[in-house]
């Protein structure tokens, strides 16, 4: 048991955490904050505030940029902000014949990034662990300085055991111990799997300007298969057993195609990228891209038929999550405007009349969303929440 001492002790560090965590954010909010500033929006005491800072800026994470101009002709405050390049973080989307890694900053910059073919999953821990060790090195950063490592699967997750229970796109099952063999490299790290549309759902509603004051959205990504990211109060939902944002298995045609998890008329046998190319098999993804712009009938029947069955799936998850928007995203989105309008207006015809005018959008991400979303969810669970 624990002494009352040792009680108060650990309850103090609790709170230090928490604060400390506090002053983080402000810093990270704010494009230069002085120590008064921080104060006075936290009503924490001058001393405590300076503890905390010197803290930060000992472990480098937080830089003095200068002095704030005042009216009074007293002394200047010394602003505050992060140091991008005092830790780092690596991030890894799992795809069908490989991954992307990217190394990340403080401010979830990207240092460094690369896709690597894997021929065989089972060396995907290997993989890894080389594959991260060797872009560190490439870009001079000590391995001290490396906070966390967040991969993105898509597939259903055991957050507890940290596996891959199953995936219809990569072939990874939770046999496979390629996260015990990063911690085992990357003891001091703190080291996330989550599924791949959450995190791209992250990255959306933390870098795009246009939802970042949203806390409740619906991700779909739509490539080889379909997932989905939920965000409900600006936390990733995952549900109490990791099953949540299973999108492509909403099953919307009884008699449809089989699908791989064993049921019929799935969205992701209907309307993924694999739905539409396995019709016009004589194009390349590029061609078929190409003459759904040019309107050829024979491309733009499959096509505007891909948006449909979306649009109804759309409208079923709206109905049962209400979400303040909806995003596109993925391999779907080389259609552009063009497709996103065919989806709207589908859904519009069939859409409870208190839905029908919600946005619905394509992703604004360029970058790769999963390793970016990875970063700033990396910097929010350790540094910030």
């Amino acid at each position: 048991m624990f002494s009352n001492h040792e009680e108060r002790v650990s309850s103090q560090q609790t709170i230090k955490q928490a604060n400390s965590k506090l002053v983080f954010k402000l810093i990270d909010q704010y494009d230069g904050i002085s120590r008064a500033q921080i104060a006075n929006i936290t009503k924490l005491s001058p001393t405590t505030i300076s503890s905390l800072t010197d803290e930060l800026l000992k472990k480098e994470l937080v830089n003095e940029i200068g002095t704030k101009i005042v009216k009074s002709s007293g002394r200047r405050p010394i602003l505050l902000d992060v140091n991008e390049n005092g830790a780092y973080f690596i991030c890894a989307d799992l795809q069908q014949h490989g991954y992307y890694l990217g190394i990340y900053n403080l401010k979830c910059k990207l240092v460094s990034g690369k896709l690597y073919n894997l021929d065989n999953y089972d060396e995907l821990g290997k993989s890894l662990v080389v594959t991260s060790k060797q872009l560190l090195k490439k870009e001079k950063i000590a391995k001290e300085k490396l906070l966390g490592i967040a991969i993105g699967a898509p597939g259903l997750i055991d957050e507890l055991q940290e596996r891959v229970l199953s995936s219809t796109i990569i072939p990874l099952t939770e046999s496979n111990l390629f996260y015990e063999q990063l911690v085992k490299a990357f003891p001091l790290c703190q080291i996330e799997l989550v599924n791949e549309s959450s995190l791209a759902a992250y990255a959306e509603i933390a870098f795009v300007n246009e939802i970042r004051h949203l806390n409740n959205l619906l991700y779909i990504d739509i490539h080889t298969g379909i997932g989905a990211g939920i965000i409900i109060d600006g936390n990733i939902y995952r549900g109490p057993h990791n099953l949540a944002g299973e999108f492509g298995h909403i099953s919307i045609d009884i008699k449809g195609p089989r699908c791989k998890c064993g049921a019929k008329g799935c969205l992701e046998t209907l309307s993924s990228i694999p739905a539409i190319t396995n019709k016009l098999p004589k194009y390349t993804l590029k061609e078929i891209q190409r003459r759904y712009d040019e309107l050829y009938m024979d491309v733009t029947v499959v096509v505007n038929k891909n948006a449909k069955y979306l649009a109804y799936g759309i409208n079923n998850a709206v109905n049962l999550l209400n979400p303040e928007a909806v995003i596109i995203g993925g391999q779907i989105t080389i259609f552009g405007q063009k497709y996103l309008s065919e989806v709207i207006k589908e859904y519009k015809d069939i859409a409870l009349r208190q839905n029908k005018e919600l946005p619905i959008l394509l992703s604004q991400v360029t970058e790769n969303a999963v390793t970016l979303g990875g970063a700033r969810y990396l910097l929010d669970r350790i540094l910030i929440r």
